[in-house]
């Protein structure tokens, strides 16, 4: 199991993992660090996997009967509808029972502060000890809680329809929740904007098994089959598919599926440009550092100030509400997650779909990223996933990456240390003549992750310039291995 990763704890559904004392336990520890910080009230989601409302409501019990006011939402919903509850409402923790977009065995628990932000490590590592402590102590667990009124549901949905702010009448879009939160809420806004919404029937369904996808992860093409499928039958350019938290989202568009770092470029340029045209000049753009450098030309021509943050939109969140001097017009990383304005301070695909339709609405998708390329150079990224035998062996190969004397390899960057104003974080730049190669340990699995990324003046020599480096960060791997 992983306890406080990237996203929270998760782990598979099963006795000695994650199961009911796991719950019981980590909401006992959440409690214990409220009490030490003369913090109140807690408003508790979930999203529709299975398990998901018991754990909710173990946990909503466990926060009760260590003297906690609860709030608890009475049917599953989007992981940023907690971030803005827990603002809206004024209160002190959130938590979500969620694993995202992870296969159906698993589930997980993440925590949030009192500004809507998924707890970050000066908070985790207090939490991670108090949690420990809280596996030997008793637990007293009273089922008293607050059910959130479905009109907060309302209002989100309306708060949001006013950050988009678009008229999206004789727009066509297919969409899919995945089987998960997104269902209600994605459609009734997208509608609510004057969009005409063809449902993945199959997919609409709340449903933990995750029947009819492979993988219920839209970053994923094999997530993507049945969009397609709909959006081929009925001759539709646009199609989003939301993840069962609905905190990513991916898109298709004229059946080509496009990145997460080129939807955040088409969304990075529109609301940049939607800010100037406002007459401010005090904006800022976030980013984690392994996503798309193509915005870094987008900021510097407009004004708008560029931060880097580390792996995890928690960082995104956290550096926006210490910025309060400056206008927040975007953030988002590669793996489909986007936010803009005040409502969460998580990564919201309900947001971010409404968004895309409104790019949709004012120019092609695929000509403006073409435009976009032949301004600013194709900068183009790809991820390979490295799998081990172990978490051992895969912190071997991270560690002996560091001191890489490699073919081509011009320099190796450590940011543990911290970097240009980067939080210290467990990640590797490699730089190269053609690009450069950031690699991430999993610290908790035995994976690691490269992410290469280049730039060029021609799409043939970027996809060449990607090939040669994806081919030599493989063969350094297997070079470290084979010693």
């Amino acid at each position: 199991m992983i306890l406080f990763g990237t996203g929270g704890i998760r782990g598979i559904m099963r006795e000695g993992e994650f199961d009911e004392k796991t719950v019981a336990v980590t909401s006992k520890g959440v409690a214990e660090y409220m009490k030490m910080k003369g913090l109140k009230k807690v408003l508790i989601a979930y999203d529709t996997r299975n398990n998901s409302e018991t754990f909710a409501k173990l946990s909503a019990s466990v926060f009760s009967g260590e003297g906690m006011e609860v709030y608890l939402f009475g049917e599953p919903v989007p992981t940023p509808v907690l971030s803005y509850g827990v603002r809206k409402l004024g209160m002190d923790m959130g938590i979500v029972i969620t694993a995202s977009h992870n296969p159906p065995e698993y589930n997980g628990y993440k925590v949030y502060t009192s500004n809507g932000v998924q707890a970050i490590p000066e908070v985790t590592d207090i939490l991670t000890e108090l949690v420990k402590q809280a596996w030997n102590q008793p637990i007293n667990a009273v089922e008293k809680y607050t059910i959130v009124p479905q009109e907060f549901l309302d209002e989100y949905i309306s708060d949001v329809s006013k950050v988009v702010n678009a008229d999206l009448k004789g727009l066509k879009v297919v969409y899919s929740p995945l089987h998960g939160t997104g269902a209600k809420f994605v459609t009734r806004l997208l509608r609510m904007l004057g969009a005409e919404v063809i449902e993945v029937k199959e997919q609409m369904e709340h449903n933990g098994n995750f029947p009819t996808v492979k993988t219920p992860n839209p970053e994923d093409d094999r997530a993507l089959v049945l969009l397609r499928k709909y959006m081929a039958e009925y001759n539709v350019d646009l199609g989003l598919a939301t993840d069962p938290d609905a905190d990513r989202v991916g898109v298709v568009f004229k059946d080509v599926r496009l990145t997460g770092n080129q939807v955040g470029v088409l969304l990075s340029k529109m609301l940049i440009d939607g800010y100037l045209e406002s007459g401010r000049n005090k904006g800022m753009l976030v980013k984690t550092i392994v996503t798309t450098d193509m915005v870094r030309p987008l900021c510097e021509e407009s004004g708008i100030k560029l931060f880097e943050v580390p792996t995890g939109f928690k960082f995104i969140g956290d550096l926006v509400e210490k910025h309060k001097e400056l206008d927040f017009v975007f953030g988002f990383e590669e793996s489909c997650g986007y936010l803009t304005g005040d409502l969460a301070r998580d990564k919201d695909a309900v947001l971010a779909c409404g968004l895309v339709a409104k790019a949709a609405v004012n120019f092609d998708l695929l000509d403006r990223m073409e435009e976009l390329y032949k301004k600013y150079g194709y900068y183009l990224e790809k991820l390979i996933n490295f799998d081990f035998k172990s978490v051992d062996q895969a912190l071997d190969v991270y560690s002996k990456l560091k001191q890489t004397k490699a073919e081509g390899v011009k320099e190796v960057i450590d940011y543990s240390k911290g970097y240009n104003g980067v939080i210290p974080n467990d990640t590797l730049r490699l730089e190269f003549e053609g690009g450069r190669i950031f690699v991430r340990p999993s610290g908790t699995e035995p994976k690691m992750k490269a992410y290469v990324m280049v730039r060029a003046d021609t799409k043939e020599h970027a996809i060449s310039n990607l090939e040669q480096l994806e081919n030599k960060i493989k063969s350094i791997v297997n070079e470290i291995l084979a010693r």
